[in-house]
């Protein structure tokens, strides 16, 4: 009795990276056609063609005034991030170390995850004035929620042998957090830390098109108050690709430590 045999199928895994990015590629490549051809082909009076966009973002680099609106925007986005990470991260770890604390506040940190912070733009206001802070307070407190619930989520899923291990070796509270919960959370506080980057941008852009008098978001409003679509589009695609940039970058963070983590 002759065994058949069959030839090995090869199956893609979507978990892989380069088919991740096969994936992404492919998708913006398609969209990037459509929205090329349609506005060739004037199927539309809103979107100006893709070419005509990337034209617009190569005269910026040549502009004083788009790097003066970068450099605020960035200011603002770095100082919020910070505040709202280290904030965050506090919060997580009281969370953590308080478990009766975590209950009390996490549905109100859920709440507010849902909620746009910009309704609280009005009361910043009249609390520290249009300035440059009432747009970072914000953005730091919608960058601190997802770092304060995803570390109290990775502190709470630490396994209980890495506990017993540091009592084991009579850690003290300070070295259990930072040589054993802390590393051991790492996944969890990276991708907080990826939101927390994510919602400081989208914070002090949303914040900057509502009353600010610089920074990206109020030069993309000034735009399309004075009907410049490729102005607009251009600084629109600007953030995009701040934010595509930011992502990828904490991502690759993200899979280092992963892989870090799985070597030890």
């Amino acid at each position: 009795m002759s065994a058949s045999t069959t030839a090995p199928r090869l199956r893609l895994d979507p978990r892989q990276p380069a088919v991740s990015v096969a994936g992404t590629t492919l998708v913006v490549a398609v969209l990037g056609l459509l929205l090329e051809v349609g506005g060739r082909a004037d199927w539309w009076d809103v979107i100006p063609p893709v070419s005509v966009m990337f034209q617009g973002v190569a005269g910026l680099l040549d502009d004083a005034q788009f790097w003066s609106d970068a450099y605020r925007t960035g200011l603002e986005v770095a100082v919020s991030l910070v505040f709202g990470s280290v904030f965050g991260l506090l919060a997580g770890i009281t969370f953590w170390k308080l478990p009766a604390v975590g209950r009390a506040f996490e549905p109100y940190l859920v709440a507010l995850y849902a909620v746009p912070l910009a309704l609280f733009y009005p009361f910043m206001i009249v609390l520290v004035g249009i300035n440059v802070w009432s747009v970072i307070l914000l953005a730091t407190a919608m960058a601190a929620i997802p770092m304060a619930l995803n570390t109290a989520v990775g502190l709470a899923s630490m396994r209980p042998v890495y506990t017993k291990l540091g009592r084991s070796l009579n850690l003290s509270p300070r070295q259990m957090l930072f040589a054993v919960a802390l590393p051991a959370a790492g996944p969890y506080l990276v991708a907080g830390l990826r939101m927390a980057l994510v919602y400081s941008l989208i914070g002090c852009v949303a914040m900057e098109f509502v009353t600010a008098q610089a920074g990206l978001g109020y030069r993309i409003r000034y735009l399309y108050e004075i009907f410049d679509d490729t102005g607009m589009y251009a600084y629109i695609v600007v953030v995009l690709l701040i934010s595509v940039a930011l992502t990828v970058l904490l991502g690759l963070v993200e899979r280092l430590i992963l892989r870090g983590r799985i070597s030890w």
